[in-house]
């Protein structure tokens, strides 16, 4: 199921609408003069913290992917979002700026909902 704004969050299996929920939170929660981030990012900022944060994150993502019954495949490209994301935001500095940018969690979303988009067949 693509995002359709036309279909309030209710209507959605839950999987997904907890997915879309913490992509949110995690990745594009606030903005400020036009960049999106969210508590990732933040959070990503107090050593070994930001690395929970982003593996609870991903957690949920291959969870939802699962109770959605997507591929192993897709749930292999969310584990590698979310391994990336865990092993750079652990350099000092690099992992900081890395944690605001990268956004995971949203490139989890945005694969669960391609995923789920080919199987409606659109």
């Amino acid at each position: 199921m693509p995002r359709d704004h036309a279909t309030p969050e209710s209507a959605l299996p839950p999987a997904l609408a907890r997915a879309r929920g913490w992509a949110r939170l995690l990745d594009d929660r606030f903005e400020i003069a036009g960049f999106r981030f969210g508590f990732d990012g933040i959070l990503g900022l107090i050593p070994g913290v930001g690395g929970l944060v982003t593996l609870a994150g991903g957690i949920v993502m291959l969870t939802s992917a699962h109770e959605l019954g997507l591929s192993t495949g897709v749930k292999l490209r969310i584990a590698g979002y979310t391994a990336l994301d865990a092993i750079i935001g652990a350099v000092p500095l690099i992992g900081d700026v890395f944690d605001f940018v990268f956004k995971a969690h949203k490139k989890s979303l945005n694969t669960i909902e391609k995923a789920l988009a080919r199987q409606a067949g659109r």
